[in-house]
């Protein structure tokens, strides 16, 4: 008869030890695992999700895009005034995302262990244009899934931001670390002109911006003609008392109210033909994107994700089983 393979004699003896084990720690293990292989269940459902979205959704043209949740291409273009500047190289774009990590070593039993640790990130929220051939829409970036297609990663001496450039000569497509340094910058960006892709929820600017309800702007119209008491006694002192009783305040309050409706239709109307804002929705089963990759590409990175994260989800799955085996079968 064979011997068994030196990996059945490891799982073999680690089987024996996970049996001698405290309960409770073998349990937390067991709890640990089982909750990875839950989160990689959920990524693996987002990642499938948004790739029925984007294969599902109709592109749009910018001018013929109808208010809601939309999916529209173009090329990213800077707005007027001061221009957006990637916070650690300096350069000009109109998205970017930043990462400083600095070197901490320890010293443990005469052993020198080094790490990377985060000391700021961040991104921007500036706002840019989308621009395709039949018009343009405002891009809000705060709170999208921005996949760019421009990554550096390199060291330096300092973590200062417009001081820490990155070495001259590093392709903007360069994504290992390069120079020597305590700190470790990482900056993705989007550049202008650059395609970009974008599905999200297309507002008009007036609707956009938060607006006082209808009972408020009647209350602030209302005060203002009590301010002008000459005026408000011509229009509704009907039996010129010079007082506005109960039944004359009412009517007041009614034609403040159609005034108010009035203005806010001819405000729709003044605005049918302005800007819009693409932003978030809101809505966890409706996400933000927006990428500078093509819908293509975009789906395959989805997929290899989709694919990586189910593989892990069986992968903890089946340990958290064996463990639990090991330990209390």
């Amino acid at each position: 008869m064979s011997s068994p393979s030196p990996l059945a004699q490891w799982f073999a003896g680690l089987a024996h030890s996970i049996h001698q084990s405290d309960p409770a720690a073998i349990g937390l293990v067991v709890m640990v695992l089982a909750a990875g292989s839950a989160y990689c269940s959920w990524r693996t459902w987002r990642h499938v999700s948004n790739i029925r979205l984007i294969e599902d959704t109709p592109t749009c043209k910018i001018r013929s895009a109808p208010q809601g949740y939309v999916e529209l291409e173009g090329l990213g273009k800077l707005m007027d005034g001061p221009p957006i500047i990637a916070k650690l190289s300096a350069l000009p774009c109109v998205w970017f995302r930043y990462k400083i990590e600095q070197q901490v070593k320890t010293y443990n039993k005469g052993h020198t262990q080094t790490r990377w640790e985060v000391i700021d990130r961040g991104e921007s929220t500036e706002t840019f244009w989308l621009q395709d051939d039949t018009g343009r829409v405002v891009i809000d970036p705060e709170g999208a899934d921005v996949t760019p297609r421009h990554k550096d990663n390199w060291r330096s001496s300092s973590s200062v931001g417009g001081i820490a450039r990155r070495p001259a000569g590093v392709s903007s497509f360069f994504t290992s670390d390069i120079g020597s340094g305590t700190y470790r910058l990482t900056e993705e960006r989007i550049n202008s002109g650059e395609r970009l892709y974008a599905l999200g929820l297309l507002k008009s600017v007036s609707s956009y911006i938060s607006q006082p309800t209808v009972d408020e702007d009647v209350r602030e119209m209302l005060k203002d003609w009590k301010n002008d008491q000459p005026t408000l006694l011509q229009r509704f002192d009907l039996d010129k008392d010079g007082k506005i009783d109960e039944k004359e305040w009412m009517l007041a309050r009614s034609q403040a109210r159609r005034d108010v409706m009035k203005n806010r239709q001819e405000q729709v109307i003044h605005s049918a033909d302005g800007l819009n804002v693409l932003g978030p929705t809101r809505d966890g089963l409706r996400p933000y994107i927006l990428s500078a990759f093509t819908q293509t590409e975009l789906t395959k990175r989805y997929k290899l994700w989709a694919a990586l994260y189910a593989g892990a989800c069986f992968i903890l799955g089946l340990a958290a089983v064996w463990v639990f085996n090991a330990k209390f079968m």
